[in-house]
């Protein structure tokens, strides 16, 4: 998947930072909805970080320290500046897009304030936690749900998390296979998104990842199970 097309960035790679951030704040393409989905900038840069591994670029970044209204990345020691600095122009451009205001400096301190209000998830009325967990993840399928951040977000220790999941017999990373499994399948049998931004869309580290947890679901590839008629997901532990 290449970096700028998914972006949807039909500008020079000399543009101005304001053309940058005039072209990703009309982008239609699924890769930048995805990723500005939720106005949460800690979220958002997990994100972006996932896509720079999954378009395989040169000049990634790496999240050194997050606080309540800042966040410092570092880049790569070979890395070019001009290359960082267009980055950074393209993180900011992003969380402008999803309605939060920011500044960002060329050591890679990128800081926000006012962030809007995150939008409520509806839990249902249902007593299984299970299904709030599902809830809970296709809210935002793709998040890098951790443990501690789901345990969390549904007011429960960890440990209180697992132990509720075993009783109704599941566990976290099943449930989340299954979850971005689900997600997967249907957009391989509802739409022409290609494979590679289906793979980020739902979650998946890198399409590496997503062919092998597809395959040890279902069985086939993503690609083999998009040719087969009526193809269903099988039951695994």
């Amino acid at each position: 998947m290449d970096f700028r097309a998914a972006l949807g960035l039909n500008v020079a790679s000399d543009a101005t930072p304001d053309n940058i951030r005039g072209a990703l704040a009309i982008s239609k393409t699924i890769v930048v909805r995805t990723v500005t989905s939720i106005p949460d900038p800690s979220v958002i840069c997990g994100k972006f970080l996932r896509l720079q591994r999954y378009c395989a670029i040169t000049t990634r970044m790496h999240l050194e320290g997050l606080d309540d209204n800042k966040l410092h990345l570092r880049a790569d020691p070979s890395a070019n500046r001009q290359d960082i600095e267009a980055q950074l122009i393209f993180l900011h451009a992003l969380m402008e897009r999803a309605g939060l205001e920011v500044r960002t400096s060329r050591e890679g301190e990128v800081r926000w304030q006012d962030v809007p209000a995150l939008p409520a998830i509806d839990t249902g009325e249902s007593e299984r936690l299970s299904d709030h967990l599902h809830r809970l993840i296709a809210s935002d399928p793709a998040r890098a749900w951790r443990l501690e951040d789901t345990a969390a977000a549904l007011g429960l220790s960890t440990r209180s998390l697992q132990r509720y999941l075993l009783a109704e017999g599941g566990s976290f990373s099943a449930t989340l296979r299954h979850m971005r499994t689900d997600l997967a399948s249907q957009m391989l049998r509802r739409s022409t998104t290609s494979l590679a931004e289906i793979g980020f869309c739902c979650g998946y580290a890198d399409q590496a990842h997503f062919q092998r947890e597809f395959r040890k679901v279902t069985g086939q590839t993503p690609r083999h199970y998009r040719t087969q008629p009526k193809a269903k997901i099988k039951t695994a532990p």
